[in-house]
Formats: C-alpha cells, sequence, structure tokens
C-alpha cells in the first residue's frame, strides 16, 4: 500500500530539478500513506513519486521499479492478490523478477498484454507506467474504486496523485470552486467521480485508464464494467449459493496474502461477521479483530462483536470511548478530507482505524455487502410507499398526514414514516434518487444557494448510470447505480482516507472481481423479497453468523450529531455559521441558514444532516482556500 504521484510537462516550462522539488513536496503530503519509505523517478519532461506502506516483499519491494531493459518505470498504490500466479505464467514467458513485490509483476504483465493486462489484476490498485522509449504514460484505477486517483490537465502539464492535497501543493493550478461539484456535496454528502471540488481536477472513474503523450493527447477508456444481463441469472438457488460461498472464499483467501500480520473491522454486522468467520476458517492461527465501542449505550454495539468474536474465536480487540475522545481528532480529520465529505460515520471509521493499526499493519472490512446483495433498508421504500398508498387518501391526507407533520422530528421513526409519506407519489427512480440524497433536497438547494449557484441538472447522471442496466427487475438497477455512485464516492472513500490516515490498510473481499460479477447473476428476488434483505448471503453463510445476530436490526457506525450541535459543538457550529462570515463569502443565503438553525435547535425539525454539511464544508473553505 502507498501513495503515488507524478508530473508530466508537454512543453520542457520546468527544468530537472524543479521537477524533482514538485516531487518531494507531494511526496511529503502524503507520508501517512506510505511512512516506511519514499521513491522517484526524474526525467527531463517526468517526474513519479510515492511513499511505501510495506505490505509484500517488505526487503525488496521499494520503488520506482523497471523492467529488465529499464524501458518501463511504474509507481503503484494497492495489493495484488493473485501476483503469485501472474508472476508464475510470466516466468514461463520468458520475464525476469529482480524483487517478490506484486508492484514488479504489475509492471511485467503491462510489458506482455498492454491494456489487456489490467483485467487479470485481481486487487485494489491506482499505477502509473511510463514508457521511457515512446514518451508515454499510462494511469489506471481499479474495478470499484478502492484506490483514488486525481489529476489535472493544462496546456503545459499533466499531474496525478492518490490525494488532492499533493496537487495543491505545487500552488500550479488556480483553485476555484466547481459549481456542479459543490451542488453535488450538498445535495449527496459527497463529491463521485469523476469531479472535485475544484474546477479542472478530476477523479479517475473506476474500471478505467488513462494515456497521456507528449503531444498533449490524453485519452480516458473503460477496461471493465459489471454486466447485467437476462440471460446471465443464474436461476437455481442453491446452485447460487453454492457458487457464492465458493467465490467469498477464494476471494477472501486471496485478500489473506501478506508478509505482515492482518485482522478485521468486526461490527457484529453481517458482512463482517462473515469475512470474519471465513478469514477465521482460512487461518493457521487466532485472528485478530477489532471494533470500538461507546459508554454511552444509545450507540454502542460493541457487545454483537463480542457476539461475533466468541462465536469465531479471534483475539478480540475493543476500545470504549466516550463521544469527546472522537471530538479530540475532529480538526485532525477534517483538516485531511481534501475535499468536502459530510458522511458522519468518517468520525468512528477513523477511530478504529486509529486503534487497529496499533495492532496491525492490514485489515479486511465487510464493505460493499450491503451494495451488493440489497442490505439497506432505504431498497425498501417502494415496498413500504405500496403499503401506504393501500390507506384510503382521505384518512393518509386528513389524519396520518396531519399527524406525522406536527410531531417533532427528534426520532429515528417519525423520520422513517416521513420519508415514505413523502416518496409514496413518486416513481421509482425518484424515490432511490431521493434515498441517495443524504443532505439537502432539490427545493431546499435553491433556498441555500445564492441564485448564481444553483445547478438543477448537477444529479443528472445519476439516471443516466440507472438507465445503463435493462433487467425486468427494478432492484438490478438500483443496485448498479449504488455500485458507481455511493459505493466509489461515499463509502471507498471514506475507508481509505480514515485508513490512510493512520497508516493502515484496508482490504475489501466482497469487491473481489469475481464476487462483483457473480452477485450481477443472482436475481434480484434471492437478495431482497418484500421487506426480507440479503436474503442469499445470509442463508449462505448462515452456518457462520450467530443466532442472535441473524436477524439483528441494522444500525452501522453512529454518531450523535444532532445532539452535538447543541451541545458540545454548538459554540463552533455558529462560529462557523455566523451571518457576517457567510454573508461575505456570497455563496449561501444567511436567513436560510438561520432558519434550519432554528429548526433544530427547537427540536421542530432534526437538521443535523444539512447543519453537518455545512460545518463541514466551512471548515473545508477555511483549511484550502
Amino acid at each position: 500500500m502507498c501513495g503515488i504521484n507524478g508530473f508530466y510537462q508537454f512543453k520542457n516550462r520546468f527544468n530537472k530539478n524543479k521537477i524533482e522539488n514538485i516531487i518531494s513536496e507531494m511526496n511529503k503530503k502524503i507520508i501517512h500513506r506510505g511512512p516506511d519509505e519514499d521513491g522517484a523517478f526524474i526525467n527531463n519532461n517526468i517526474g513519479l513519486g510515492m511513499r511505501r506502506l510495506s505490505i509484500i516483499d517488505l526487503d525488496t519491494g521499494s520503488q520506482p521499479i523497471f523492467n529488465e531493459d529499464k524501458t518501463l518505470v511504474i509507481v503503484f498504490n494497492g495489493e495484488i492478490y493473485n501476483y503469485k500466479s501472474l508472476k508464475k505464467d510470466l516466468l514461463n514467458k520468458g520475464h525476469t523478477f529482480y524483487t517478490d513485490s506484486d508492484t514488479e509483476v504489475v509492471l511485467h504483465c503491462y510489458e506482455e498484454y498492454k491494456e489487456n493486462s489490467f483485467n487479470k489484476l485481481n486487487g485494489m490498485f491506482v499505477f502509473s507506467i511510463y514508457n521511457l522509449k515512446s514518451d508515454r504514460l499510462i494511469i489506471a484505477r481499479d474495478r470499484a474504486g478502492e484506490k483514488p486517483l486525481y489529476y489535472h490537465k493544462n496546456n503545459d502539464f499533466f499531474i496525478f496523485a492518490s490525494e488532492l492535497k499533493s496537487i495543491l501543493s505545487t500552488n500550479l493550478l488556480k483553485k476555484e470552486i466547481n459549481i456542479q461539484a459543490l451542488n453535488q456535496y450538498f445535495r449527496l454528502t459527497y463529491i463521485p467521480a469523476p469531479l472535485t471540488i475544484f474546477n479542472n481536477v478530476y477523479k479517475l472513474k473506476p474500471g478505467h485508464y488513462i494515456e497521456i503523450n507528449k503531444n498533449e493527447e490524453i485519452e480516458q477508456k473503460q477496461y471493465w464494467n459489471v454486466q447485467y444481463n437476462e440471460e446471465s441469472l443464474i436461476r437455481d438457488y442453491n446452485d447460487c449459493k453454492n457458487k457464492l460461498r465458493e467465490t467469498m472464499f477464494k476471494a477472501v483467501e486471496e485478500a489473506m496474502v501478506a508478509d505482515v500480520p492482518i485482522g478485521t473491522f468486526l461490527s457484529g454486522g453481517i458482512d463482517s461477521t462473515i469475512i470474519t468467520g471465513i478469514a477465521s476458517q482460512l487461518s493457521n492461527k487466532k485472528i485478530d479483530t477489532f471494533t470500538i465501542g461507546f459508554r454511552d449505550k444509545q450507540f454502542d454495539e460493541s457487545g454483537r462483536a463480542k457476539i461475533a468474536a466468541e462465536f469465531h474465536d479471534t483475539n478480540h480487540h475493543i476500545k470504549y470511548l466516550e463521544h469527546q475522545d472522537i471530538l479530540k481528532h475532529l480538526d485532525k480529520i477534517l483538516k485531511n478530507i481534501d475535499e468536502p465529505f459530510a458522511d458522519p460515520s468518517y468520525l468512528p471509521t477513523y477511530m478504529v482505524s486509529n486503534f487497529a493499526s496499533g495492532h496491525v499493519k492490514t485489515v479486511l472490512t465487510g464493505d460493499s455487502g450491503d451494495e451488493l446483495f440489497g442490505g439497506y433498508d432505504k431498497y425498501l421504500i417502494n415496498y413500504y410507499s405500496n403499503l401506504y398508498n393501500k390507506v384510503p387518501k382521505w384518512l393518509r391526507e386528513n389524519i396520518i398526514e396531519k399527524i406525522i407533520y406536527k410531531l417533532p422530528d427528534t426520532t429515528s421513526f417519525t423520520r422513517k414514516i416521513r420519508k415514505v409519506i413523502n416518496n409514496s407519489n413518486k416513481n421509482v427512480f425518484d424515490q432511490r434518487k431521493s434515498l441517495m440524497c443524504l443532505g439537502f433536497g432539490n427545493e431546499e438547494i435553491k433556498q441555500l444557494f445564492q441564485k448564481q449557484y444553483i445547478q438543477e441538472d448537477s444529479l443528472d447522471f445519476i439516471e443516466d448510470y440507472y438507465d445503463e442496466v435493462d433487467m425486468k427487475n427494478e432492484l438490478h438497477k438500483t443496485l448498479y447505480t449504488d455500485l458507481k455512485v455511493v459505493l466509489e464516492g461515499d463509502m471507498l472513500h471514506k475507508v481509505d482516507r480514515t485508513s490512510m490516515l493512520n497508516s493502515l490498510e484496508t482490504r475489501v473481499p466482497m469487491l473481489h472481481k469475481d464476487v462483483i460479477e457473480l452477485s450481477a447473476q443472482i436475481p434480484a428476488k434471492y437478495k431482497i423479497n418484500t421487506k426480507n434483505k440479503k436474503i442469499i448471503l445470509k442463508d449462505t453463510f448462515s452456518d457462520l453468523i450467530p443466532d442472535k445476530l441473524f436477524n439483528a436490526k441494522k444500525h452501522g457506525f453512529r454518531v450523535p450529531i444532532d445532539k452535538w450541535f447543541k451541545n458540545e459543538l454548538k459554540s463552533n457550529l455558529l462560529n462557523e455559521l455566523n451571518e457576517e462570515q457567510i454573508r461575505s463569502e456570497k455563496l449561501f443565503n444567511y436567513d436560510y441558514i438561520e432558519n434550519i438553525l432554528n429548526d433544530h435547535f427547537t427540536n421542530k425539525v432534526n437538521r443535523s444532516r444539512e447543519l453537518w454539511s455545512l460545518f463541514v464544508f466551512e471548515k473545508w473553505l477555511h483549511e484550502y482556500l
């Protein structure tokens, strides 16, 4: 695991020393991604840099790495789980290796198969290969987007990095807010690829690669996508189960390849319990599992993790926290997010990463099980809306809705009921899109922004993804859209940033290529039926799930943002959203912000999501602009 960066100029504006300085500064910004060592390749018109967290081939795996005749050079971030079998194939074809690293395997695989090599790689990765003979640069990102890659191009140069802060450290581009990305952030609470918060800086989309040459030509191509079609569906339920079990065991086994100890994040949820169970069966010794608990019992789920840990006989580590323990780290966390990101679970994910990093260098996680196998409550919105619409209209409008909207919006029950009511008359796509938007609603955005910053079509790309899948059961379209948008933009971004800030590598076995592709072959009715979720996943691995957890309600990492804003963070919030500051920025309508503050403080409506988005944005704005 590493962080990488690079600079490629078109017009020889910078000398070799200047390029070396640029790479050095970019490397310094990502030391947390690779504290073990750094490396650089500098030529007349190009510089490649990296910071390394040593996981495989601790002694000889230093980067950059060259091929035999030194015509190709690579910097690499990630892990290739099947590198040993690939190396065997390449040795048979006459390639010579000087290290035992997966990085060198990626380089020779590209030398042998060119762009076709990307689909041979099982793992998570971003890498850049420079051809010294053709003066050509190529950069590829893994299929789901586990590893990040930012880039910027102008008429003079192309620059890229694992984190946006490295690019910004060069002071070579003007920092202007991208209005479309701004709207996406305040609607979704994050900014999915390919946009970033800055104009002319982009994220490389998952499953894509970029080619750049000296003629300023840049071409982006897709090398992989998950395919949904009716003909590929596996109709036999038991056949699905058998294939799923075999594929998941293979994925976990490959993800456990490392030259350092590996643990797992264990929340006690279905996905992390399954991954922990498989890893325990495959390991020849007890595995280390990690969870955090809260002394506030309302938010503590460490009991579930303990049940799973005892069931799988792991070496379990629990750290109990007061909410103040998280708040102590708040400024550090928010200063390192690079661009606005307002998923509050970022905070406990940082804390468990911080805890685990004191024991191991690598952990497996259960991320993506919800997106692949239908685990979120939001997937049931059509089911509950249809039930609600069966209630007589006069009863809905004159009694139920009047009562619900008079109740304080302070409980999860009232919020869920309001979601059903608000979505009951929408078509299924609009329901899905609405529940993806965890920040401000479409009409609220118009009240929040000054007129020149409103962009009503900022989320049109979501429907583009949704329409790419043509299946009889609509759930397939929704899961595909979440894979492309929510998983890449929110979940994987969160896990990468929080773990790497603690120099900890996280691996997601469920994002193995074979698991993703198999999930697309499983009929939707085997994932969700009426209000039963993750049916086939739980059934397939029922032997790995303790009875007490099998039907336990899903919670996920939660923190009491709503309470913090009324107590511990109230003065901080009011300082960030003070009238003089907001009006001077000329982005927002202060009167509207004042209204939502009053809504929240008077318990009229829980506005913690919207206020957290604003709070994070203002913190980011002062740090980066």
